[in-house]
């Protein structure tokens, strides 16, 4: 009898370690299965398509134009009835000093008047500039559009590893859900361990004693109800996460994978400085500023000439030439063109000038000089400050791997003694040299200890997707700009440490 109960309580406090060594579900198969249902990939990798067709779009309006319009349409009816309208054609190339070329004409049908002139004031015009910031304004555009691609491509890159990071995060809570479970369960064996002892001692059921060995008995089995619950909640929602919807296993445990690999760590010495994001991000900034402070030059001059037929000015051709001057920082506009008739007895050019000043453009002008200033000293603390934070950055991720290595040693250490200690125990057990509960206890610990062993693993990748996330990893971009798949990436295997 004393045997068969022992054989029950042995049973009873290691039933929820022994399922756990059969597992069902490999590791690859749930992080595949997570990358794909989760929603911040698929939204990312939608994101950097609507990227790259808005870089279209840049790259659309950057190149040549070419524009006909009709002009106003005015209709007059009657008698003397007649339609008018201006048609005009404009062709520009920006990258070609902003080449202009346009042609305009105005055309008047009148069906009650004998003149036939229908064709009036046909010009033809070419335009450029002689001193200019659009080719600047251009590169710009381009450059910004170009960072909105890689910032883009950082970001899907990032979601992946973030995404790995959230499948790894769930893991470990699952798994320290084990330990607690496990350590309930060891909590209860003691309990009805005892409450037997006291039973056999004969103390009566109404006795104090006996009720409160009882009542633990009670609080512990719902304890480990509760953690079973607990864990299998978040086992389902876990595995619901991961595509599984259909949930055939009766203990959560039988889910889990009994293996983590090892994989390498990341140093954080490894990357550059100027890779950390924070420094990347301050150093892009004061670039582009710099570009856009550049590209607002202070003068602009535009240079045009053309040809037009039947000018209604001087009742003739005409050769036209023109030039406009802007000094920004002043506010100063001046333009001037002349006309000059072609195929007339007399030369009576026709000549057209302009000037228009903004006062408070000087006062602007001065302003902006000092907030570009204070600008320039702003970009400069940001670098500083995001170089305090990468100096910071590579101690605390230093001291957390010489952590995460630490404890691993010591839990590995700790599992060999257990798992040696246990096999002895168990023979001593059979043999009555020790009590179920001495062997039973180093049974648990043995596995606490192999259950820390994996949480130990899963952080080291954790530290590792934190460590990648600090920096900017373009060389690893070429696969996001590919196209890489959320399959392709949810398949790949962490590498194993290569064992020195």
């Amino acid at each position: 009898m004393k045997n068969m109960k022992s054989v029950f309580l042995l049973s009873a406090g290691i039933v929820f370690a022994s399922s756990f060594l059969s597992a069902a579900e490999s590791l690859d198969n749930l992080l595949a299965g997570y990358m794909r249902n989760d929603l911040s990939v698929q939204k990312e990798s939608g994101n950097m398509q609507k990227v790259l067709l808005q870089s279209e779009i840049t790259d659309i309006e950057q190149g040549f134009s070419f524009q006909i319009e009709t002009g106003t349409v005015t209709v007059t009816t009657g008698a003397e009835g007649s339609v008018k309208f201006s048609p005009k054609a404009e062709f520009s190339i920006p990258q070609a000093a902003n080449l202009g070329i346009s042609v305009s004409t105005d055309i008047e049908i009148s069906w009650g008047s004998e003149d036939t002139d229908v064709v009036s004031n046909m010009s033809l015009g070419v335009s450029a500039d002689i001193i200019s910031d659009t080719a600047k304004k251009r590169k710009l555009t381009k450059i910004k559009s170009e960072r909105t691609i890689l910032e883009a491509k950082r970001s899907l890159q990032n979601t992946f590893v973030k995404a790995e990071k959230e499948f790894y995060t769930s893991l470990k809570k699952l798994y320290t859900l084990v330990s607690s479970v496990i350590d309930a369960e060891k909590d209860l064996y003691d309990d009805q361990l005892n409450f037997e002892q006291i039973k056999a001692q004969g103390y009566r059921t109404s006795s104090t004693k006996y009720r409160k060995a009882q009542m633990d008995v009670l609080a512990a089995n719902h304890t480990v109800e509760s953690k079973k619950r607990e864990l299998m909640r978040e086992t389902r929602i876990f595995a619901a996460k991961c595509g599984i919807m259909e949930f055939n296993y009766e203990n959560a445990e039988d889910f889990l994978p009994t293996e983590i690999p090892l994989v390498e760590a990341v140093k954080i010495r490894s990357f550059g400085k100027d890779a950390y994001s924070e420094i990347e991000k301050a150093k892009w900034i004061q670039y582009i500023n710099g570009l856009e402070r550049d590209a607002n030059g202070d003068f602009n001059l535009t240079a045009s000439a053309g040809y037009t037929f039947k000018n209604s000015k001087t009742k003739s051709d005409t050769i036209d030439v023109g030039a406009k001057f802007k000094w920004l920082g002043t506010g100063l506009v001046a333009s001037a063109g002349t006309s000059m008739p072609i195929g007339k007895d007399s030369f009576t050019p026709v000549y057209t000038f302009g000037v228009s000043v903004d006062p408070a453009a000087f006062k602007k002008a001065s302003v902006q000089d000092e907030i570009e200033q204070i600008e320039i000293s702003q970009e400069e603390l940001d670098i500083s400050s995001a170089e305090k934070s990468f100096f910071t950055a590579v101690i605390a991720q230093h001291s957390e791997l010489s952590n995460i290595e630490w404890e691993r040693t010591t839990y590995e250490e700790s599992l060999d003694m257990y798992t040696g200690l246990e096999a002895d125990m168990k023979k001593y057990y059979s043999q009555g040299i020790i009590t179920e509960s001495e062997y039973l206890s180093t049974k648990v610990n043995k596995e606490n200890y192999r259950i820390k062993c994996i949480t130990n693993r899963i952080e080291q990748i954790i530290y590792n997707a934190d460590t990648k996330l600090m920096f900017v990893r373009d060389s690893e971009l070429e696969a996001v700009g590919a196209g890489k798949t959320i399959d392709d990436s949810a398949a790949e295997k962490p590498e194993e440490e290569n064992e020195e």
